[in-house]
């Protein structure tokens, strides 16, 4: 899947949160996602929004998306909301920052029988080979390989290929770098799912206090990059060298 995350970029405005909806379903995306984080995240005053939705725009989101035949999911880091988006019967669920040491919300999530894509942003191969060991090669899991910096030289993307080697689970990729160009590049290492977030300037200041800011992609800029990320796998092709008809001089 093309994931679009919208995180905590709606900045606790309704508005703006539906305008992220109503953007995103008309676009080649396969799904987007919110961010419900642990209840001490939101007495940081970092932060001068109230980053908390009212639950009806989760409502909305489902609506939306299931209309227009695409996925929801939440990243979630608050065990005691998993009961509300199974009620509402979100698509998916991403663990979020270390959670993948947290066995209590993974085993809650494991009973949903639901896709669940973990960060191992901050994870060693220890933590992760614990994690693999305690859920019993559930293949519902999806690991996700992304690193929390925004600097090119830390994505190490060849560690998609590796993880998918060492833990025998698909290996989707998340990206935190500024250079969003690394999206191109991790096509040629085939993870199982892209996300990346996403952020819109539509009713607020581009200049705002954003959760997440520089690895964001705007809004508008969504359509192109999606088109090409569905595109660009074509020409990876399987590694054999072929004789072929010049197509070029055809045209000409």
């Amino acid at each position: 899947m093309i994931i679009a995350e919208i995180g905590l970029n709606h900045l606790g405005n309704t508005r703006l949160a539906k305008h992220y909806i109503d953007t995103l379903v008309k676009t080649d995306v396969d799904a987007i996602t919110f961010q419900i984080r642990e209840p001490e995240f939101y007495s940081n005053k970092w932060f001068i929004y109230d980053l908390i939705l009212d639950k009806d725009i989760y409502f909305y989101a489902k609506e939306q998306t299931q209309k227009t035949r695409k996925k929801l999911g939440i990243a979630i880091g608050d065990i005691k909301y998993i009961d509300f988006f199974e009620l509402l019967n979100v698509d998916f669920y991403k663990v979020i920052r270390n959670d993948i040491t947290d066995f209590k919300l993974i085993d809650k999530l494991k009973t949903t029988k639901k896709e669940i894509i973990v960060s191992t942003g901050l994870s060693s191969e220890d933590e992760i080979y614990k994690f693999v060991e305690h859920i019993e090669q559930d293949k519902n899991f999806t690991l996700n390989h992304t690193q929390l910096s925004f600097e090119t030289k830390d994505c190490n993307l060849s560690a998609i290929e590796d993880m998918k080697l060492k833990y025998k689970l698909n290996v989707s990729f998340g990206s935190h770098c500024n250079n969003h160009n690394v999206l191109y590049m991790s096509l040629n290492y085939k993870p199982s799912d892209i996300l990346f977030y996403v952020k819109s300037t539509e009713f607020v200041n581009s200049n705002e206090n954003w959760p997440d800011h520089d690895h964001a992609i705007l809004l508008k800029d969504v359509e192109h990059l999606v088109k090409n990320l569905k595109l660009l796998p074509m020409a990876i092709g399987d590694g054999k060298k072929r004789k072929m008809i010049n197509k070029i001089e055809k045209l000409l």
